[in-house]
């Protein structure tokens, strides 16, 4: 399992096998120490009750039951959606970070201490540019509050793009740096804000770092803080 090579200032990034699972790895990366998607090294020692009180946690609030992760990634906030009880359709459009969500979502699938929140879970390799219009249409897939509903009309969308610097501690920076030098920029996010405020049927929630502009330049209608990071939250009016 190898990628097209990707030359960046940080170096050249390879989707490599090692033991039958997908990684991310440099030149002179020695086999098993790549980037790999690892829910289980989220740090939550109260699951979804150590959630509740983070800013994401806070910016998702109590009644969302449905979501789109427009761009998951390795899929860290797809889950912690998860664990907090959210349905939720994933899409990443980076073939290689895609491997190693799908990796990720297989193995937690497996996992006893993973597979509750795995099973409201349902990934697609897919850009959020091109799924973003066509939320309407009939669901394909199994995720029981989406399909009763017969077409998706989420909840929350979370929009995550690329940005630049540390993306905070619950992500290595070997992890960032095997990222931007894969996905590279976004540099096409702007357009994905208008969108989702009109997929959505309650927030839009934007992901950046804690000095970034907003995305598209469009003031939040309120802001949760964190450290490094902080999330824009935007009222939807899908429905």
């Amino acid at each position: 399992m190898k990628s097209p090579h990707k030359e960046t200032q940080a170096g050249v990034w390879t989707l490599e096998d090692f033991q039958g699972q997908p990684e991310l790895r440099q030149a002179g990366d020695k086999p098993g120490t790549g980037v790999r998607a690892d829910w289980k090294s989220l740090r939550l020692p109260d699951g979804a009750n150590s959630l509740r009180n983070q800013p994401l946690g806070r910016a998702v609030g109590k009644d969302i039951r449905t979501a789109v992760d427009a761009t998951a990634g390795l899929g860290y906030d797809t889950y912690a959606l998860a664990l907090l009880g959210v349905q939720v359709l994933a899409w990443e459009r980076d073939a290689n970070v895609f491997a190693l969500l799908a990796n990720a979502l297989a193995r937690s699938q497996s996992d006893e201490k993973l597979s509750a929140a795995a099973a409201r879970i349902h990934i697609e390799h897919a850009s959020a540019h091109t799924r973003l219009p066509t939320l309407r249409t009939k669901v394909g897939f199994t995720l029981p509050l989406f399909t009763a509903r017969e077409f998706v009309a989420p909840d929350l969308i979370l929009l995550d793009p690329m940005f630049g610097g540390e993306r905070g501690a619950a992500k290595p920076s070997k992890e960032i740096q095997a990222l931007t030098a894969t996905v590279g920029a976004d540099v096409d996010a702007d357009s994905l804000l208008d969108m989702a405020i009109a997929a959505a049927t309650q927030r839009v929630i934007v992901k950046r770092a804690r000095l970034a502009p907003p995305l598209a330049g469009r003031e939040p209608d309120w802001v949760i803080k964190g450290k490094l990071l902080r999330f824009d939250v935007y009222r939807a009016g899908a429905l």
